[in-house]
C-alpha cells in the first residue's frame, strides 16, 4: 500500500493529471474546431499546452488537498474514515475533467453538448453506485444510552447520512416504490435532456440499439433494476445520485423559466439543464443547491468583468455553474458546516431553492436594463 505522501504517489498522480489533460484536450478540440456553421475556427495559440500544465497542477493540487490533508473531511473527522479518499478523489478528478471540457466548449461555441453531459451522467451514477463512499463526506452522530453522541464519519446521502437510517415516509414506503421511483428519473432524463447522435434512417425507421441514446437508456434501465435488486449502499449511491440529477436539472429548468420570462427571450440554453443533471450525478442534490447558489454570483462578476473589458452583454451560464461546483467540492468543509442545519428543515431549504430561482431571474432582469 502506497502512502499518500510517498513520491511514487506523487508521480503516479501527476500522471494521471497528464493522462487526463490529455484526453480532455482530445475529445474537446473536434468540438471547438469548426464554428456553429461548420467552418474551422483557428486554434487558440499555446492553450493545449498550457490545459496540460494546468491538469497536472490541478490533480497534484487535488491529491494534496483530499488525501493528504484531508481538508474535506469534517473536522470532527478529520483523522478517521480514509478509506474512500482514494476512491472520492478519483471521482472529482473525473467530474472536473468533465467540467473544464463543458466550460471549455460552452465559451467558444454557447453550447453544452450531450456528447459531453449524457457519458458525464451515467459515470456518475455507476461510481456513485460502485463506490458510494465517494459521495462528499459529513459528520453524523451515533446515538449511544451510556453516553453522549458519538460523531462517526459517513458520506451525505439522501436525507442525511448514507448509511444512517431512511425517513420514516422513505422506509415505511412499499419496496418497488424505489425502483419505480428511480426508473421514472432515469427515464424522465433521458426523454427530456438528451436528443439522438445518429440521424434518422431513410424512410422514417427507427434506430434501434445503433443509436447511442437508445443504449444508453437499455444500460441504464439493466442498471438500475440490477443494483434495487442487490440493494445495500450501492442502492442508497445510486437514489442519491438520481436525486441529485432530478433536483439540479429542476432547478435550472425553473431557473431558465423564470429568467426567460424576464428577459422576455430565451435566457439559458438547455444545456445548463444537462449540465447540472451531470453535476448531481456525482455529488448529489444539497451540493448542487449550493453550487447553483454561488453560480448566480459568480455568473454576475463574470458578466460585469465582460461587460467591462470587452464591452461584451452575451455570455454563458454553463462555465459560472462549473466553477461553483468545483467550488463547493473543493471548499465542502466549511461550506457544509454553515450550510447543513438549513438541509434539515425543508421549509428554510425550499426557501433557499427560491431565492436562487428568484435571484437569478431579478439578476438578469438588472442585467437586461444595464445592457
Amino acid at each position: 500500500m502506497i502512502a499518500p505522501h510517498d513520491p511514487l504517489a506523487w508521480g503516479l498522480v501527476a500522471v494521471a493529471g497528464a493522462v487526463v489533460g490529455r484526453l480532455v484536450i482530445a475529445f474537446v478540440a473536434p468540438l471547438v474546431a469548426v464554428d456553429a456553421e461548420g467552418r474551422p475556427v483557428p486554434p487558440a495559440v499555446g492553450f493545449g499546452r498550457s490545459f496540460q500544465i494546468t491538469a497536472v497542477l490541478g490533480t497534484l493540487a487535488l491529491w494534496w488537498w483530499e488525501v493528504v490533508a484531508r481538508s474535506q473531511l469534517p473536522l470532527e473527522a478529520a483523522g478517521v474514515g480514509g478509506e474512500s479518499l482514494v476512491a472520492r478523489y478519483a471521482a472529482h478528478v473525473i467530474l472536473f475533467a468533465l467540467l473544464a471540457a463543458a466550460s471549455w466548449v460552452d465559451l467558444r461555441h454557447r453550447v453544452i453538448p450531450d456528447i459531453i453531459t449524457m457519458p458525464g451522467v451515467l459515470a456518475g451514477l455507476v461510481f456513485v453506485t460502485l463506490a458510494p463512499g465517494a459521495l462528499l463526506p459529513i459528520a453524523v452522530e451515533v446515538p449511544r444510552s451510556f453516553a453522549p453522541p458519538l460523531l462517526e464519519p459517513d458520506v451525505l446521502g439522501l436525507a442525511g447520512g448514507l448509511r444512517g437510517t431512511l425517513p420514516d415516509w422513505l422506509d415505511s414506503a412499499p419496496a418497488w416504490t424505489g425502483l419505480a421511483a428511480a426508473l421514472a428519473v432515469f427515464v424522465g432524463w433521458w426523454r427530456g435532456c438528451t436528443a439522438p447522435f445518429l440521424e434518422p434512417p431513410a424512410g422514417g425507421r427507427s434506430a434501434g440499439l445503433r443509436e447511442p441514446r437508445n443504449l444508453a437508456l437499455v444500460a441504464g434501465i439493466v442498471g438500475i433494476g440490477a443494483a434495487w435488486w442487490h440493494g445495500g449502499l450501492g442502492w442508497r449511491g445510486l437514489i442519491t445520485g438520481l436525486a441529485g440529477l432530478l433536483v439540479a436539472a429542476g432547478m435550472i429548468w425553473l431557473t431558465r423559466a423564470g429568467a426567460s420570462r424576464a428577459l422576455g427571450r430565451e435566457a439559458m440554453g438547455l444545456g445548463d439543464v444537462t449540465l447540472m443533471a451531470m453535476v448531481g450525478s456525482w455529488l448529489g442534490w444539497q451540493a448542487c443547491v449550493l453550487a447553483c447558489f454561488l453560480a448566480v454570483f459568480i455568473g454576475l462578476l463574470h458578466g460585469a468583468l465582460q461587460l467591462i473589458l470587452h464591452r461584451e452583454s452575451e455570455l454563458p451560464f454553463g462555465p459560472s455553474l462549473c466553477l461553483g461546483a468545483a467550488l463547493v467540492v473543493v471548499a465542502w468543509r466549511p461550506l457544509w458546516a454553515r450550510a447543513a442545519m438549513s438541509f434539515e428543515r425543508p421549509l428554510e431549504m425550499a426557501a433557499v431553492i427560491a431565492a436562487v430561482i428568484g435571484l437569478t431571474a431579478v439578476s438578469l432582469m438588472v442585467w437586461r436594463r444595464i445592457r
